[in-house]
């Protein structure tokens, strides 16, 4: 009946665990996942396997690769991340019995929380830790001491071949089970050889397989190439996590023996208690400053770009990368002539990253400049992406590549790619689809890849969007006044820095091919003329609708009597005059 209790309480503990982990997930980091996605593409075929399969820890990146595919859907991560958690708890959970300890479930979840105080970047690490329980578990099975000694340095060699680092850890829970279990024996001494033996051929093997089988960096050699960014430092978090699990086990070896005070009702009532308190710590503490940005960055590879203006009117703006999204999301749904102003405008980088040079500034600006028609510098941004991505691919980004050099007939470069794209699982249908457009004549007669052909670029712009973005927009709108979105993304720009001699500029080129002027323009127009230019012959060509002139001239008359600002904003802060006399102050 006790063991059934027990069985019962901690079974219990661990799937409130992965629950909670399931919601910290989901709430907090499911998008920052949805982008990690597109940086662990994975390859079906058999010459990808065969290539895997003989590096350092090639066979643990191959199955990373493989789960990271549900990244891209909706609950994926969460489940995910919440299976591998609670794997591995469960695991060190058996571990550390088997060692002659008796820990609470609680004790074996404690390690797991460490991901979320420093949120990894993929799921590399945890599976190498899950294949070093695998490992241990594997060699306690063997019962004859110097026979499970030989098992050992054969798990240790094959854990460092498939899943290195994985072979450091399982070397240390060696060690710490041998010693745990001799401690009631005799085998004291042969234990601490063995231990030593475990270190020692854990440390050696990267040495010799540098020196027989790999030409590669010393860290590289211990711990593979795929753990973490190899031209990033690698995080103190890693080893945070490493050392948790043998510090964690001699510990509750330690005080194995220790009875805790009080009913086993209240210790049952406190343990559930406090990792309650831990999972709501974790979800309502531990938020993703970027969780926005990496949110609009998934609705737009969506192509939801709706979702995107829809969640900014509800929660507002957070921050540049967020607004960016947001000013192309009102491009795509035929509304940054209209409702730019009702989000708070920062100037050009809110329209574009300045010199892009993260992860999602270079996906951004490629985006930005396939909108607008500029499909060099879309195809420039998504190469050098592309390149410094963190395993040197980025489907996403392939993807646009595979657009650009059909819309410019490099049909042999768009091949390549496609072949790429083809051998993922993810991106198999979309890259097949792809594939019907390397026929010259259907690719002509398609109507995206007509529509981006028909505003290229007639003259020789070599001028950065990111670097002088109005200039860019300049040099396409002489091409082609009718672009429309590097018309809208123009004539926003020049507002927002309150440039008003240059919209009317365009203004009257609009006016001579008969375009319509929606609302924020008119207002625009109005101030011109009262600010500039008086000329009421002029103004009246623009067709200004009766009821924004009039609002505009008791705007002006409120303005002149000294009406306050906050009270002025209760009537005209949907306004672009508002905007202009307040200097954006809204």
């Amino acid at each position: 009946m006790k063991k059934i209790q027990t069985v019962w309480k901690d079974g219990g503990l661990l799937v409130l665990f992965m629950l909670g982990c399931f919601l910290f997930i989901s709430l907090n980091f499911t998008y920052w996942f949805h982008f990690m996605e597109q940086y662990m593409l994975f390859w079906d075929t058999k010459a990808y396997w065969s290539e895997r399969i003989v590096e350092i820890g090639g066979l643990n990146e191959y199955l990373s690769e493989f789960l990271t595919q549900g990244f891209s859907y909706a609950g994926g991560p969460a489940w995910i991340v919440a299976l591998l958690s609670g794997g591995i708890s469960f695991l060190f959970y058996g571990y550390m019995r088997a060692c002659g300890a008796r820990p609470s479930m609680l004790v074996a979840i404690l390690p797991m929380f460490l991901p979320w105080l420093f949120p990894i970047e993929n799921i590399t690490p945890l599976l190498a830790v899950l294949w070093a329980f695998a490992g241990i578990h594997v060699y306690r099975c063997v019962r004859l001491p110097y026979l499970r000694y030989g098992a050992g340095v054969v798990i240790v060699a094959l854990l460092y071949w498939w899943a290195a680092p994985a072979h450091l850890l399982v070397a240390m829970l060696m060690a710490v089970y041998e010693l745990c279990i001799s401690a009631a024996g005799n085998q004291r001494r042969n234990a601490w050889v063995a231990s030593l033996l475990f270190l020692a051929w854990a440390v050696l093997l990267p040495f010799v397989g540098m020196r027989l089988f790999w030409v590669v960096p010393v860290r590289e050699a211990f711990l593979s190439r795929y753990l973490y960014h190899p031209e990033y430092p690698l995080p103190s978090s890693f080893w945070f996590l490493w050392f948790s699990f043998p510090v964690l086990a001699v510990l509750a070896y330690r005080f194995r023996k220790v009875v805790w005070p009080g009913k086993a009702s209240v210790r049952f009532v406190l343990a559930y208690g406090l990792l309650v308190l831990g999972i709501a710590w974790g979800i309502f503490m531990r938020k993703n400053p970027m969780e926005q940005a990496y949110r609009y960055d998934y609705y737009a590879r969506q192509g939801a770009w709706d979702r995107i203006v829809e969640h900014a009117r509800q929660k507002g703006v957070a921050d540049q990368d967020a607004l960016v999204y947001l000013n192309l999301a009102l491009s795509y749904t035929g509304q940054l002539d209209k409702s730019v102003f009702d989000f708070p405008q920062i100037g050009e980088a809110g329209f574009i990253p300045h010199e892009p040079r993260t992860r999602l500034g270079l996906i951004e600006a490629s985006e930005v400049c396939w909108r607008i028609g500029q499909v060099n510098a879309a195809q420039r941004f998504a190469f050098v992406g592309v390149l410094s991505s963190q395993r040197r691919v980025q489907p996403r980004l392939m993807q646009r590549l595979v657009d650009t050099y059909l819309v410019n007939g490099e049909y042999r470069a768009a091949e390549k790619y496609i072949k790429l794209l083809e051998a993922s699982p993810r991106y198999r249908s979309w890259a097949e689809g792809r594939r019907a457009l390397l026929d010259p004549r259907v690719c002509g007669a398609t109507d995206w890849v007509a529509e981006k052909r028909r505003l290229l670029s007639v003259t020789d712009n070599p001028i950065d969007p990111t670097q002088v973005f109005p200039s860019a927009l300049a040099f396409l709108l002489d091409d082609h006044p009718e672009n429309r979105p590097a018309f809208d993304y123009g004539m926003a720009y020049l507002l927002v820095h309150k440039q008003l001699p240059p919209f009317m500029h365009y203004m009257e080129l609009e006016l001579k091919r008969g375009g319509s002027f929606p609302d924020l323009y008119q207002e625009a127009i109005c101030l011109y003329y009262a600010t500039v230019e008086q000329n009421p012959e002029a103004f009246r060509r623009y067709a200004v609708r009766p009821e924004i002139s009039r609002r505009f001239s008791q705007f002006v008359q409120a303005l002149s009597k000294g009406t306050p600002a906050s009270l002025l904003e209760k009537t005209y802060g949907d306004t672009y005059y508002f905007y202009y006399y307040t200097k954006g102050k809204r």
